[in-house]
């Protein structure tokens, strides 16, 4: 079993011992549990609620979330740190989509039919690569939401950097599990349709795609338990498989149909380019275009990609984070520890061995 972790936030100092809310002292936090210290010394009275807002330090209420609540959360965080949201996700986005500029001009010089039918397949892996990194540099952003903290995009760096190693290494790995549990039975599938042409062996397809389903999600919370709980590669990994289990279907659903209206958002910002593209007719899938056309055509695509990746990258990776906190309120208590981290009222500190709220392993376990 992997060390204990608790909620970190990379810098945050260690809160000090002062008079809690019942009028007791409280006793130091146990080393055992790392907890997210408030930036003043001691617990202090949380800011005032507004009038029908659920209490908590920041914009996320510190309970467990609906759907609707982790779509909205989603898109707040967006709204409320964009510049940091945006800054990062624009590297990741330029990143990909000069790699696709690349594939596709190399498609259009060179490549065939059944290339280009492929055209927008080949980045998948980098994709994929990109999609753990983005939700674990945008971590940092959501811990400190929750405790009613800013972070500007130079913090977010700063916090995220000492993690990068491991969150690469997490991202290569992760990427290689998803797309071998995918290869393993697609490659003999379509083998074996090209030998006996049987078009119909292309039904399985879609059955063959459930292991590389189940396994994304049950790992999908590794990036952020790495970050917030300083978990290593593999850690990190057998935590998300501990803390989706026996949840997976609802985790299922919920990225499922987050993951649809990201894309429609993404079409939405993709399509008049697609149609630009066709009506001066170097769609980056013609390779019959000129080279002037699909230059044209490939950067209009590109830009707009661009757009797409900037601003679906960060719902993506606030909504596995939000995911990600949700679960442990519901099965780790950790909005208590998170109300107690933040100084808000009526918050208890637990003693010297006593079980603390979000704790992992739990007791008993």
């Amino acid at each position: 079993m992997s060390e204990t972790p608790g909620w970190t936030s990379p810098g945050s100092p260690e809160p000090a011992p002062g008079p809690s809310e019942s009028g007791h002292q409280a006793p130091p936090v146990p080393q055992t549990t790392a907890a997210l210290a408030p930036p003043h010394s001691g617990p202090q009275p949380g800011p005032a609620v507004p009038p029908g807002q659920t209490p908590g330090p920041g914009i996320i209420p510190l309970r467990p979330l609906g759907f609707g609540e982790l779509m909205d959360g989603a898109f707040a965080l967006v709204r409320r740190y964009w510049k940091t949201a945006f800054g990062l996700s624009l590297v990741l986005a330029c990143v990909l989509e000069l790699v696709q500029a690349g594939v596709s001009w190399w498609i259009h010089t060179s490549g065939t039919l059944t290339e280009a039918t492929f055209d927008g397949y080949y980045t998948l892996p980098l994709e994929m690569l990109a999609g753990v990194i983005s939700t674990g540099l945008l971590t940092p952003v959501i811990g400190n939401s929750l405790l009613g903290r800013d972070t500007t995009p130079k913090q977010a760096w700063a916090q995220a950097r000492p993690h990068l190693g491991r969150l690469t290494g997490l991202a290569l790995l992760q990427t290689v599990i998803l797309l071998g549990s995918l290869a393993v039975p697609l490659v003999p599938i379509f083998a074996l349709t090209g030998v006996t042409m049987q078009p119909a062996l292309l039904l399985l397809v879609p059955p063959a795609m459930v292991p590389m389903i189940f396994l994304w999600v049950r790992v999908s919370f590794a990036a952020p338990a790495l970050i917030l709980e300083r978990q290593s590669v593999v850690g990190a990994l057998k935590r998300s498989w501990h803390l989706v289990r026996g949840s997976w279907w609802r985790m299922f659903g919920t990225m499922l149909v987050f993951g649809i209206a990201v894309l429609l958002l993404a079409m939405v910002l993709t399509v008049p380019g697609a149609i630009i593209t066709l009506l001066i007719g170097g769609s980056p899938t013609d390779i019959y275009a000129t080279d002037a056309e699909a230059a044209i055509g490939i950067g209009v695509m590109a830009v707009c990609g661009v757009l797409a990746k900037t601003l679906t990258i960060p719902l993506t990776g606030n909504m596995i984070g939000l995911l990600y906190i949700d679960q442990r309120i519901r099965r780790e208590a950790l909005d208590l520890e998170l109300a107690r981290a933040a100084g808000l009222p009526g918050q208890w500190t637990p003693a010297a061995g006593a079980p603390v709220p979000g704790q992992y392993p739990p007791p008993g376990a």
